[in-house]
């Protein structure tokens, strides 16, 4: 007879397992031992089929033990997927609890000593400078005109703005518009620049209410905050080459 699945149950345990038809019941309880805890001479055997509530007891008939009845011998009982529950015999003080870990000495660290060490997570942070130990770099708290110096940006130069998507385009104005918004800025006089796109995807033609600050055809200028423009290496992008060097 070929392995049976079963699901085994105990207090603390539960988990499938394959049983041989072959074995004795005193093997079998063996296997269990170290499964559920409980030592094989406290253990009893209940098997529950589908979904009955009345369980039938793995003991071997009168005149029999455990060491020459075979499991086999249950064989209308033992069903794939059946259910055998293992229950622990021993009075309940002499049984082990491993759930309730309440009596269970734990190592315990006050933050003082946590801080100290050098082997933790915290000093991890430090040495690399990360979370609340990483250097400022929220652009919110800087000047528009200081993040234009960082980026030493120029009019003329290739750039892209990531947000929502990836537009690229070319630097063509920097300085103020008066005719835009300046809520949230930290200056009285924040600094624009202007952005003329390669595709028509911008807001203007390089002008706000009637003012022209750069020439661009219609569609494909906008203005930005310095810290939403990158400059750098960003070629017009040909989509028919694109799409041709994705072919093999």
């Amino acid at each position: 007879m070929a392995d049976i699945p079963l699901l085994v149950t105990s207090q603390n345990s539960s988990s499938e397992r394959r049983i041989s038809p072959h074995w004795t019941l005193a093997h079998l309880k063996s296997r269990l031992e170290p499964v559920t805890g409980i030592p094989s001479c406290s253990q009893r055997l209940s098997l529950f089929i589908a979904h009955s509530e009345t369980p039938i007891l793995l003991t071997p008939p009168d005149g029999r033990v455990d060491d020459d009845y075979t499991v086999g011998e249950f064989r209308n009982a033992l069903v794939p997927f059946a259910r055998v529950q293992v229950d622990d015999t021993r009075p309940v003080s002499s049984q082990e609890n491993y759930v309730d870990v309440s009596g269970v000495e734990k190592f315990e660290l006050s933050q003082e000593e946590y801080a100290k060490r050098d082997d933790t997570v915290l000093a991890w942070k430090k040495r690399n400078q990360l979370g609340r130990f990483a250097a400022s770099t929220d652009v919110a708290k800087v000047s528009p005109r200081a993040v234009l110096e960082a980026k030493r940006l120029q009019i003329g130069q290739r750039c892209r703005v990531a947000e929502p998507s990836e537009r690229r385009g070319v630097v063509r104005f920097l300085g103020s518009v008066p005719e835009l918004p300046s809520a949230g800025a930290k200056e009285d006089d924040p600094v624009w620049v202007g952005v003329e796109f390669d595709e028509p995807v911008g807001k203007n033609d390089g002008s706000v209410k009637g003012v022209k600050y750069f020439e661009a055809r219609r569609n494909h200028g906008s203005f930005f905050r310095p810290d939403k423009v990158e400059v750098g290496d960003f070629p017009e992008i040909d989509d028919l080459f694109a799409e041709d060097d994705e072919e093999v």
